[in-house]
């Protein structure tokens, strides 16, 4: 082990996702109270929360025959136990809880009586990551009492959480779910295999290593057959979409729940691999994402692991009494995407910056309290030493789908034509989220709400004709065709990015005016270039076709 004396470094810093979703828990009929419920038996099997981490979330109270009673703010959280602000109506066995997923971590495997989040998750080819900081309000005030000329009384007012940001050399395009803010369908391979499991179990799958999705399947597996991919959209829009197993395990992330999900429509999907001969992608997964019209935009949260030694990143606990400054887990928790740029310019990798939403950042190791004698410690990235072993890692690691989209190897469509002579383009997609903070609610804790969602393109091209110029005067926004008919051909914006091996991103936009175009005549008497801005007001499609699993 490291001593005291000895530093932190970037070699021991690691950064990881941990998906965001609905967490189902049936309730134990000893212990819980109106006020204070208690996870069932075999959800406490199988995974422990984080002390405290819940704290602010929202949580939905069902009877045993799935109807909503009330919904509660969750004050305090054991490993097993969580505490609500106002009481619940009379408990009876079957009853059951849903964390709404916002700010809401999902659980990982534990071992033992150490808990872990689902933070095995590797979040791509990033460029730079800023971890959200919190910034604590100070108060000073005079109490109106004499006697010095110092600030007679200070107190800590509420703390905030700001200036997340990923960036990204984009080899995928998965993180457009979360601008965009739902999935509306997924093509894939399905390896005729239904979901194995005993009888009423929703935490483990037959065997280790697998993914799941629902495909409605009814009890009957479908064989695709070699290169056939199934249209999927039996699930819920904003996760989870998928449904995988811990590494090396069999315990199913996150847990079905039974009152929404049938166990025999769950299917097997068949993992991405690359062609050895040709370096094709072979079974791709490809994603419809659409625009989320109500406030239901997915999060997620985001772990940050550091130690002294990077050998002990994860086999060095975070332990209730250890106060020796070895490692120690940050948590940002509630993370939405505020703006994302995508940037191609000439001779360059295709970039993607995610500029982050953020509801609250947690120290594990503050939240990790002696007094719950559920649990011993937090371990960090779910367990996972093996930087191969990461989820979305462990499956295609050192293959050509981790190259990421070349500028050149993209394609740029406007007015009814393709643009042969583009120079760069950046496409920003703005959420303009609304900060606010609750009578009743956490005081650390603020909620992002959804306003204006804004599309604004700039782009430089070399000079071949006038039409940019001409469409200036245009008083009719291009709505590519209309009624359905919308196309390329009639108008469609579209980008679209593939790579040799077969992965590609499509966005295409619609209704739309030229807002501005500048023609630079340079000195040198070189090529003459347009800089130009276009703001469309809707998505007409977006599709990924990728190796990514995404949970949601």
């Amino acid at each position: 082990m490291s001593g005291n004396n000895n530093i932190f470094l970037g070699s021991g810093a690691s950064l990881t996702l941990v998906p965001e979703l609905d967490i189902y828990i049936e309730l134990q009929t000893t212990g819980s109270s109106t006020t204070v419920l208690v996870a069932e038996a075999d959800f406490s099997a199988n995974f422990l929360l984080v002390p405290k981490l819940y704290v602010g979330c929202t949580l939905d109270y069902y009877d045993t025959s799935g109807t909503l009673e009330s919904t509660h703010l969750i004050t305090d959280n054991t490993a097993k136990k969580i505490t609500i602000g106002t009481a619940s109506s009379g408990f009876t066995s079957g009853d059951y809880i849903i964390i709404r997923g916002y700010g809401a971590p999902n659980p990982g495997a534990k071992d033992g009586t150490v808990a872990r989040l689902n933070a095995d998750n590797w979040l791509g080819i990033i460029e730079t990551g800023t971890f959200p900081q919190v910034e604590q309000e100070m108060k000073q005030v005079n109490l109106a009492i004499g006697g010095t000329r110092n600030i007679t009384h200070q107190y800590r007012g509420i703390r905030t959480a700001s200036g997340g940001s990923l960036n990204f050399v984009m080899h995928t395009g998965q993180m457009l779910y979360y601008a965009l803010g739902k999935c509306t369908e997924v093509k894939a391979n399905l390896g005729n295999e239904l979901l194995t499991h005993g009888s009423g179990d929703n935490f483990t799958a037959g065997s280790a290593g697998k993914v799941y999705i629902n495909t409605d399947a009814n009890g009957t597996a479908t064989n695709t057959g070699s290169g056939l991919k199934t249209t999927i959209n039996d699930f819920s829009e904003t996760g989870p979409i998928f449904y995988k197993t811990n590494y090396g395990g069999t315990i199913l992330t996150p847990p079905l729940n039974l009152h929404i999900e049938a166990l025999d429509d769950m299917e097997l999907i068949d993992r991405t691999t690359v062609d050895a001969s040709t370096l094709q992608v072979v079974d791709a997964i490809e994603y419809t994402f659409s625009e989320q019209n109500t406030s239901e935009l997915p999060s997620f949260a985001l772990e940050q692991s550091i130690a002294k030694d990077p050998n002990t990143l994860t086999t060095d606990s975070t332990g209730k009494t250890n106060t020796e400054s070895q490692n120690f887990v940050r948590v940002a928790r509630g993370n939405r995407i505020n703006t994302m740029t995508l940037t191609a310019s000439e001779g360059e990798e295709m970039k993607m910056t995610a500029e982050l939403n953020t509801r609250a950042v947690e120290s594990i190791r503050h939240l990790n309290t002696a007094a719950d004698t559920d649990i011993t410690a937090y371990e960090g990235r779910c367990g996972i030493t093996n930087n191969v072993q990461l989820f979305n890692w462990d499956q295609n690691g050192g293959t050509s789908m981790f190259s990421p989209f070349f500028f050149s190897a993209g394609t740029f469509s406007i007015l009814g034509a393709q643009f042969l002579k583009m120079e760069s383009m950046t496409l920003t997609i703005n959420n303009n989220f609304v900060d606010k903070r609750y009578m009743g609610g956490h005081r650390d804790m603020k909620e992002a709400l959804a306003a204006q969602r804004m599309y604004e393109l700039q782009f430089t091209a070399i000079v071949t004709d006038d039409a940019l110029f001409e469409e200036i005067f245009n008083e009719t926004e291009n709505d590519a065709g209309g009624s359905g008919s919308e196309s390329v051909a009639n108008g469609l914006i579209e980008f679209a990015f593939t790579k040799d091996n077969g992965e590609s991103v499509n966005l295409q936009f619609k209704d739309y005016f030229i807002d501005s175009a500048n023609w630079t005549i340079p000195d040198d008497k070189g090529p003459i270039t347009v800089e130009a801005v276009v703001k469309p007001r809707n998505l007409h499609s977006c599709t990924v076709n990728t190796s990514w699993v995404l949970q949601g």
